[in-house]
């Protein structure tokens, strides 16, 4: 039976589970409650009749004396006859001092004296002048005697018999007004409880069947399901803070940001500060109650999954990048070698036929001889550069200086172009460790190639600005642009849209950034130009 319960109840929801939960205890609750009001007020009613009856038998006593003492039956028995109407009264007597019946509602027992097995009642309270009280069990009987006195003499006695079945069923016959309205309070009262206990379930269990919702999305792949908290606030405006600085100023769930200034303290990492947040009026009231904390931890679960899994993608996408690139740089460097000692030998040709031989049709030819010679070695030395990079050398150095040297060394052909080359460097920029070598070659490919999207005036900016810890290189050009899908390819090894050239520079200018742990991005539009973003962590 038990198991069979356990069985049904399992089977339930949560909002059913809840609710009968709720039912049963406001059932039980009633059910106390109800019996105990019930037993108190039959207490209360039996004690009220058994004052009542002793009231009646008392004013009996009191108003027997005079008919007592004149020896007046008739008006002893219209008392008699009154007073046994009382609720429960079985019979009612009245005895004088020699303990003979002068009245009573049986008349057959007028003149006969009292039985002897009372005896020892009636002498203590007509010789003693005592009350007595006293249940005759096997009779179901309650008889109360109380003396009859005329001044302080005793003169008779009263002695009246209550049923007590009777007095029952009075008190239970008064109780069925009780009962039927703690029974209408009762119904109203379970029926406002089911209908609470059904409305209470639903509006805490609704949350968690958007948890649930969501954790069946989760499971199915997506793991864009955040459940919605309307609930959230405002850091800065609970706390009336006006540190805009902070990293949590304008953003909403601080607790999931590391580096706050709350309070006027700088804090660690998320994991290191999350015991205070969730001391944090800013948490609890944006949370609410233990299901909007699980509900959060939930939230910040799948981003945090979402955000490892992507970081998983992207590790996984620059080795397997990494790894071509390896293959490639070997390839290149085995074809360059191969490529670079006849190219040398064919130079030594060039010279021996020039310094030897005249003539200008021959000299023509040795000329553009030579001159290919040289751009196929410029193209060998690139593919080994690519193919073999030499490690950083890190110094300290000043970026703003560097820029200003490579735009001196593209400074005349800009000139010769008509291309404005324009700089607005960041002078707060601090001295920092990177190799000063290999970015001024990244940054000397880049702004050649915009010199080669250029025309006669259009405009070359270069802008340098530090925030965060970090240093923000912009190259941007008014040429030509590049188109969607280039921009898609152009860090690419070996691609480019020119018809000389290795396209490896940009490759180069991409391997040079990620090197110093930095990022490098393109943004471009047909015939408005392209502006490449480069971001480099300042290292002390």
């Amino acid at each position: 039976m038990g198991l069979n319960i356990k069985g049904i109840l399992r089977k339930l929801s949560l909002v059913q589970k809840f609710s009968v939960a709720v039912i049963f205890l406001i059932f039980i609750i009633m059910v106390v409650v109800n019996t105990l009001i019930i037993t108190h007020q039959r207490s209360a009613l039996r004690a009220e009749m058994d004052n009542n009856h002793l009231v009646v038998v008392r004013n009996l006593a009191k108003d027997a004396v005079e008919p007592l003492i004149f020896k007046d039956p008739l008006r002893l028995d219209e008392m008699v006859r009154t007073a046994v109407q009382a609720p429960g009264c079985m019979y009612v007597s009245i005895v004088d001092h020699n303990e003979r019946v002068v009245a009573h509602t049986n008349r057959k027992m007028l003149g006969q004296t009292l039985p002897a097995d009372i005896h020892k009642y009636t002498d203590l309270v007509i010789n003693r002048g005592k009350e007595y009280i006293r249940d005759i069990s096997d009779e179901d009987v309650k008889e109360i005697m109380i003396p009859v006195k005329a001044g302080y003499e005793v003169i008779g006695m009263v002695f009246v018999g209550f049923s007590k079945e009777s007095t029952e069923g009075v008190i239970e016959n008064n109780l069925k007004g009780l009962k039927s309205h703690i029974l209408l309070i009762s119904g109203i009262v379970m029926v406002i409880g089911i209908w609470g206990s059904f409305g209470l379930a639903r509006l805490l269990t609704t949350p968690m069947k958007k948890l649930k919702d969501k954790m069946e999305l989760v499971q199915a792949g997506n793991l864009d399901a955040e459940v919605p908290n309307d609930y959230l606030l405002n850091c800065w405006e609970v706390l009336d803070c006006g540190a805009k600085e902070c990293p949590a100023y304008g953003k909403k769930r601080c607790w999931t940001i590391s580096g706050t200034m709350c309070y006027g303290g700088l804090q660690g990492d998320v994991f290191e500060k999350i015991c205070d947040c969730k001391n944090c009026i800013v948490y609890k009231e944006s949370c609410g109650d233990e299901i909007g904390e699980l509900i959060e931890v939930f939230n910040q679960m799948i981003k945090k999954l979402k955000d490892s899994i992507e970081e998983l993608e992207e590790t996984g996408k620059e080795k397997t990048r990494l790894e071509k690139l390896s293959a490639l740089g070997e390839m290149s460097m085995t074809v360059a070698h191969e490529i670079k000692n006849p190219l040398n030998a064919i130079r030594g040709a060039v010279s021996y036929l020039q310094n030897n031989f005249k003539g200008e049709v021959l000299k023509e030819f040795l000329s553009i001889i030579e001159e290919e010679t040289k751009r196929l070695n410029e193209i060998v030395t690139s593919f080994l550069r690519f193919s073999k990079p030499s490690p950083l050398h890190l110094e300290v150095s000043d970026m703003n200086k560097v820029i200003r040297e490579t735009v001196e060394l593209v400074r005349q052909e800009a000139t010769e172009n008509n291309v404005e080359v324009i700089m607005s460097l960041d002078e707060r920029i601090p001295p920092f460790k990177f190799d000063m070598q290999q970015l001024k070659q990244a940054l000397l490919n880049i702004i050649v190639n915009s010199l080669d999207a250029t025309k006669a005036g259009d405009t070359i900016k270069i802008n340098t600005e530090i925030f965060d810890s970090k240093v923000l290189v912009v190259i941007k050009d008014t040429g030509a642009g590049i188109s969607e899908e280039i921009v898609s390819e152009i860090f690419k090894p070996f691609f480019s849209t020119k018809t000389r050239g290795s396209g490896l520079g940009l490759a180069c200018v991409e391997r040079i950034v990620k090197d110093h742990k930095g990022d490098i991005s393109v943004k471009s539009e047909i015939g408005k130009g392209t502006e490449f973003i480069i971001t480099l962590p300042v290292w002390n």
